[in-house]
């Protein structure tokens, strides 16, 4: 049945992350559905020029990954201490979430949660 949501916890609360790298979700099979809306927030990050970039990914096969059609920007912010919800519309058949953190011993604390919409049968 389409519209129908299913409920998915991409990041638990409260998951922290530190280094600079980036940290990548088991990929998930989203063939049964059309979109994610996705609520995300972030902590204030700590360390030196830190920064911070959530990417929505999809791909064919797992080996190569590329961002999801997103409102807004491809790789979202929702800034310190906010809730943004974006939606990822879903043309391929595996989806992940990518944290991706930068500077000088950067630690971050964050969650994604939300809703995968079914495609129409």
């Amino acid at each position: 049945m389409a519209g129908v949501q299913t409920p998915v916890v991409m990041l638990p609360r409260y998951s922290c992350y530190s280094g600079a790298d980036d940290f990548i979700t088991i990929a998930m099979d989203v063939t049964a559905y059309v979109k994610a809306t996705m609520n995300v927030w972030r902590s204030p990050l700590v360390g030196t020029t830190p920064t911070f970039a959530i990417a929505f990914e999809e791909s064919t096969d797992q080996n190569s990954w590329s961002a999801c059609a997103v409102s807004g920007t491809p790789f979202p912010d929702p800034g310190a201490d906010s809730e943004t919800q974006y939606t990822a519309t879903f043309t391929k058949r595996w989806f992940r979430v990518k944290v991706t953190l930068g500077g000088t011993a950067p630690v971050a604390t964050c969650w994604c949660v939300g809703f995968f919409e079914e495609r129409e049968s």
